[in-house]
């Protein structure tokens, strides 16, 4: 990638060492070194700055033209974009999330071709004509699969928002939405996220051949829970005598494996809820707990290890094969994203979906406030009730 010349501001007289000339003011700038302290002064004539200068020692005079090839030199390096992800990922990252700094990390590469370019050199045009480099490569490359480049400008974008925030507050972020539309190498499939009724049970029919499995989705289900939080559900959290769960505990997985990393004592919205043990929901529960002889703190495991992710999007995609949904529905997230719409739909009440989902988005915070248990309680029973009367079970 090419790189523009720095554009000088100084012009160094070398007739008269330790003065230089600042090209924008036209005036001459002297420096030198007095106990220990740094000196500068400009004047407007050249006899003028000679005759300032003369009054102190040559040693003074040389010391500060040392500092200032060392601070020009450090600036240049400071300068590149290498050096920002650096301290990015030194001062930054260790303030995330274990698996969001993995994740990052990945992204990080994305931007090799980058790092040896000055800051100042970065700018739209430059980012444009990079990620139209990228974009070719991964058309030409026949295993490529990816669809866009969302995550890497988006990682970008922030790491320029830190340097801004925390470093240089003029600085402009060069990333703008045009590098978006630039860097789609292929259009998203459309994906529905909500299954109605008959779908669901489609999907759950298929996963009875695989009850471990059929118990996870109708679990995950009736929580209108992510699937980290069902894999981390522990079983001290399950009170059969109150018909009550908390969702506290989540699995955190590898980026780069899918295994199990760690588990997060906090759900992703920082905030445990409860969820009403309906009778359904109770079966699956005491079967996985009190049917089960296990040491394992999880309710759902493998050999008393949590289950992977990839285990997960493994049986969730063969059963939508089996049930004729695989060109419909992708992903994990359905289960959550149809719980939601069917309790909307039994209810006729947002009050009542966001108690069953727990969100906490900012348009309905303010309106509804704190979801209390028997909200949640009475969705969960209305969504059981019309699921009976459909013959869903």
């Amino acid at each position: 990638m090419k790189v523009q010349q720095k554009k000088e501001r100084y012009k160094t007289l070398k007739s008269y060492p330790g003065i230089r000339k600042e090209l924008a003011s036209g005036k001459y700038v002297v420096g030198i070194y007095s106990n220990k302290k740094r000196l500068s002064q400009s004047f407007d004539k050249l006899d003028l700055a000679l005759q300032w200068q003369m009054s102190f020692k040559r040693d003074s005079i040389l010391g500060f033209l040392k500092e200032e090839d060392d601070r020009e030199m450090k600036t240049e390096k400071v300068n590149t974009f290498k050096v920002i992800w650096e301290r990015y990922k030194t001062e930054h990252l260790p303030s995330l999330e274990k698996s969001s700094q993995e994740n990052r990390l990945l992204l990080a590469k994305f931007f090799v071709g980058m790092f040896d370019t000055e800051l100042n050199q970065i700018t739209p045009s430059l980012i444009s004509k990079y990620i139209l480099q990228k974009k070719e490569v991964a058309l030409k490359s026949r295993s490529h699969r990816r669809k866009n480049f969302n995550q890497e400008l988006k990682l970008l974008s922030a790491i320029f928002n830190w340097y801004k925030d925390e470093i240089d507050h003029t600085f402009s972020n060069p990333v703008i939405k045009k590098h978006k539309t630039l860097g789609v190498i292929s259009k998203e499939p459309p994906r529905n996220k909500k299954m109605n009724l008959a779908e669901i049970k489609l999907f759950l029919d298929a996963l009875k051949e695989r009850p471990f499995w059929y118990d996870f989705a109708l679990t995950q289900l009736l929580c209108a829970g992510r699937v980290q939080e069902i894999a981390g559900l522990q079983k001290k959290n399950v009170d059969f005598k109150s018909k009550r769960l908390i969702i506290k505990e989540v699995v955190v997985w590898s980026k780069q494996t899918k295994r199990f990393d760690h588990l997060k004592p906090i759900p992703k919205n920082g905030e445990t809820r409860e969820v009403f043990l309906c009778e359904q929901l109770s079966e699956v529960l005491e079967k996985r707990i009190l049917g089960t002889i296990s040491h394992s703190n999880y309710v759902f495991h493998e050999h008393g290890e949590p289950v992977s992710y990839r285990q997960i999007q493994y049986n969730y995609e063969w059963a939508l094969i089996q049930a004729g949904l695989s060109d419909l529905f992708s992903g994990t997230h359905f289960l959550r994203h149809s719980m939601a719409t069917l309790t909307r739909l039994v209810t006729g009440s947002l009050n009542s979906t966001q108690a069953v989902t727990g969100h906490k988005d900012f348009r309905l915070v303010q309106h509804y406030g704190e979801i209390d248990r028997d909200e949640n309680r009475k969705a969960i029973t209305a969504v059981e009730k019309h699921l009976t009367e459909s013959n869903f079970f």
